[in-house]
């Protein structure tokens, strides 16, 4: 067996095959070859890494597809590597492959820097035997349009039309962005002008047009809303309004997008919201029943450096230190024994330590905290959390943060 990074284009194209296969997506051979042709040559950029294992008669019979991200962590910007595709040919299944793939992986984004490994998952099970577990929610409310009718739009409001837009919106999002957990710090590429009022990659989900407007007052750009017109089942005179995005700097903001939507009700039926925001609609309609929500896992991750994500948290006011032990079964090095000394909000000294552990937990709860989907009292029922001491200082180290991994 051997396990590689994949070089040449012969061998991204035969990786894509084994993805096509394993998932039974439909291949076009003869498109992927001139794609990978392509750049093999430097022609058109390749922006992912593709890694295989190889049976003892040179055969691949599994592939991953990553690539490398930057996000923010506590105000600062990390590297991540996301792990976009896992497949496995059929015939070679049952033998351990993906497992052995995993800890090769993982073990590359380690000693290059990374402190998270993410992905979207097919199963959530599946990749919690590699130490991942759940770190961002997605909350999904969807409500009838007349619900809005309490909200108006009280700020100036232009639509998204051209290139020169795009420096205000990359410059609301970053702003709005920058203290939330495993936000992305997105590339030229993410900004680039697609024609007709989008910008970036296409959805890969949705195929409709998208539309984005800005909202705006004295005081600049406060907000901006993008969204996709879903047909009703009776045609396109009437449908719901999906929110792709929705970014805002204060409740005032979100009230004007609110008012705007409503706005469209001649045409609307529903809205559907899909924001990283803990912000339950039930609370702000009239009618609090009358909106649906579907809380559901978004993105899974995991912390590949214990030691060093601790040295990155944000830790409490005033001066202190604790010693927490992080068990990792599948990844043994990214876990340990540490004493934290922190000083007025910021770690000061992580060194392993021998001492019995105020706090123990497995590297997906750590992961969980350290993003700050959850806090310490949450994490107590989780099985393997132990809390042995310094209740108090914990409870004020590990607080729910804001998360957005949109």
């Amino acid at each position: 067996m051997e396990i590689r990074k994949l070089e040449r284009w012969e061998e991204w194209f035969e990786s894509d095959r084994i993805i096509g296969t394993a998932f039974l997506h439909g291949w076009d051979e003869k498109k992927a070859e001139e794609e990978f042709r392509k750049q093999g040559t430097g022609e058109t950029p390749r922006t992912e890494e593709a890694w295989g294992l190889f049976d003892e008669a040179g055969r691949m019979q599994t592939s991953f597809v990553t690539s490398s991200r930057k996000v923010y962590f506590e105000g600062a910007v990390i590297p991540v590597s996301e792990i976009n595709m896992v497949g496995s040919l059929p015939e070679a299944r049952g033998y351990g492959n993906v497992r052995a793939m995993m800890a090769a992986v993982l073990r590359d984004f380690r000693a290059r820097g990374d402190l998270f490994a993410v992905l979207h998952p097919f199963s959530f099970a599946f990749y919690r035997k590699y130490g991942f577990d759940l770190v961002t929610e997605r909350l999904t409310q969807k409500f009838p349009v007349e619900e809005l009718r309490d909200f108006s739009c009280t700020m100036d409001v232009r639509q998204a039309r051209s290139e020169s837009e795009i420096p205000a919106l990359k410059a609301l999002y970053e702003r709005c962005v920058r203290n939330k957990n495993l936000a992305d710090v997105r590339s030229e590429e993410d900004w680039a002008y697609r024609g007709n009022g989008e910008y970036g990659a296409p959805d890969w989900w949705s195929k409709s047009q998208s539309y984005t407007y800005i909202f705006s007052d004295t005081e600049g750009d406060r907000a901006y809303l993008k969204f996709v017109f879903e047909h009703g089942p009776e045609g396109p005179f009437s449908g719901d309004l999906r929110a792709k995005e929705l970014v805002f700097d204060s409740p005032a903001a979100f009230f004007s997008v609110l008012g705007f939507i409503y706005g469209m009700r001649a045409k609307l039926e529903h809205v559907i919201l899909e924001i990283p925001e803990d912000i339950h609609m039930s609370f702000l309609l009239p009618e609090c029943d009358h909106a649906e929500e579907k809380l559901g896992g978004h993105l899974m991750g995991r912390v590949l450096d214990a030691k060093k994500v601790l040295e990155q948290m944000k830790q409490p006011e005033g001066s202190g230190s604790y010693v927490l032990r992080v068990t990792d079964g599948f990844l043994p090095e990214a876990g340990g024994t540490f004493e934290v000394t922190y000083r007025s909000g910021r770690t000061e000294k992580v060194e392993e330590s021998a001492e019995t552990p105020d706090l123990t937990l497995s590297i997906q709860t750590f992961s969980q905290l350290a993003a700050g989907l959850y806090s310490l009292s949450e994490a107590l029922y989780r099985p393997g959390t132990e809390l042995s001491g310094k209740k108090e200082m914990l409870e004020r180290v590990f607080i729910r943060k804001m998360i957005d991994a949109g």
